[in-house]
C-alpha cells in the first residue's frame, strides 16, 4: 500500500503540518501501539490493518524523519531516508538517539518495560481518576543535570506527558534523553502515574467500584436508587430483593467502567445500609412499627 510508505499518512497529519502537530500525533499514537500495550486495535490508527509491531516501527521511522527539518526537507523532495547525504544522516541518527550533540529533538516514547538508561530521573505525575478515564495532557516539572561549557549544572525543566484513556495508576512512561547528562551519557526521564484517591470510585483494572449508602427503608422495602457514573451519566437501579444478611448487596453494570480499546469495563456498585442515629426516646408510632416488623419476622420463621 502506498499510504504505508507515506510518513505523513502513518502519523495522520497533513503534509504542511508543523513540528508541534507531528510531535502531538506521535505522542498520541505511540502509547497505543508500543510493545507493552495489550489492547492494540488496528482500527484506531490512520492506516488500518497493520500488525502492532509493524505500525510501531513505521511510526518511529516516520517520526524520526519528519521531526528534523533537514531530513524532512529531503524526504519532501523525494529522497528516501536511507539515501540521505552522510552529514545530514549522521546528525539525524545522533539526534534520534538522544545524543548530547547539537539540539535535542522531542523525545521518543518507549515502553517502560525496556531498560532505563543510567543517570535517569524518576518523577511522579499525580492524576485524577477522571483524567485517566478521559485522557489528558499534563506538564511535569523536574530538575536534571546538563553539561554547560564542560561543567555539570542543575537546571529546572518542564515537559509535557500525553496520558491516554487506556493508562492506569502506576503506569510508567519513559521519555528518552530527558534525564541527567553525565559526560557523553544522556539519561531518560521516567514518569510514574499516581492517581489521587477518588471520593466516589476506586479503579480495579478496567472496572470501577462504587460504594452506595441506602436508607433502611429501601433495604427492607426496595426502591429505585440513583447512581452517577464516572462520566456523569445518571441511571436508576431497582432494588427489590431482600438485603443480604452479610453486606454488601452487589450490582454489576456492564459497560460503565474504565475505557478499554474495545469498549469499557464494568461498574460494580456495593450497597450498604445507612442507619440513622437512634433517638433517646422513640415515638409511640415508631415503637409500634418496630414491633410489627419483629412480629412479621417471627411469623416468617415459623412458616
Amino acid at each position: 500500500m502506498e499510504e504505508e510508505k507515506n510518513f505523513y499518512a502513518v502519523l495522520g497529519v497533513a503534509r504542511e503540518a508543523s513540528l508541534e502537530e507531528i510531535l502531538a500525533a506521535y505522542q498520541r499514537l505511540a502509547p497505543m501501539c508500543r510493545a507493552d500495550s495489550e489492547n492494540y486495535d488496528p482500527t484506531d490508527f490512520p492506516i488500518q490493518g497493520l500488525e502492532q509491531q509493524e505500525y510501531w516501527e513505521k511510526l518511529n521511522h516516520a517520526y524520526r524523519t519528519l521531526i528534523i527539518p533537514e531530513i524532512r526537507a529531503r524526504y519532501d523532495a523525494g529522497y528516501p531516508s536511507e539515501e540521505l547525504p552522510a552529514p545530514v544522516r549522521s546528525r539525524a541518527e545522533s539526534l534520534a538517539r538522544g545524543s548530547s550533540a547539537a539540539i535535542q529533538p522531542p523525545p521518543l516514547i518507549e515502553p517502560a518495560s525496556k531498560q532505563v538508561r543510567p543517570h535517569s530521573v524518576v518523577i511522579q505525575c499525580p492524576v485524577q481518576l477522571e483524567e485517566l478515564f478521559h485522557g489528558t495532557r499534563k506538564d511535569v516539572s523536574y530538575q536534571r543535570l546538563v553539561n554547560i561549557a564542560g561543567q555539570s549544572e542543575l537546571i529546572h525543566q518542564t515537559t509535557s506527558v500525553n496520558i491516554t484513556p487506556y493508562m492506569r495508576d502506576g503506569e510508567q512512561i519513559i521519555l528518552r534523553g530527558l534525564g541527567n547528562q553525565i559526560g557523553a551519557v544522556q539519561g531518560d526521564l521516567l514518569v510514574v502515574l499516581r492517581q489521587f484517591v477518588h471520593p466516589s470510585f476506586s479503579a480495579k483494572g478496567n472496572d470501577l467500584v462504587c460504594n452506595c449508602h441506602i436508607p433502611l427503608s429501601v433495604a427492607v422495602l426496595g426502591g429505585i436508587v440513583s447512581i452517577r457514573g464516572i462520566d456523569n451519566k445518571t441511571f436508576g437501579l431497582m432494588l427489590h430483593e431482600p438485603y443480604p444478611l452479610l453486606p454488601p448487596l452487589v450490582k454489576v453494570i456492564e459497560g460503565e467502567g474504565m475505557k478499554t480499546r474495545h469498549g469499557r469495563g464494568k461498574l460494580v456498585v456495593k450497597f450498604y445500609v445507612q442507619f440513622l442515629p437512634v433517638p433517646t426516646r422513640l415515638r409511640d408510632e415508631t415503637t409500634n412499627l418496630l414491633r410489627q416488623i419483629e412480629s412479621a419476622y417471627s411469623r416468617a420463621e415459623d412458616a
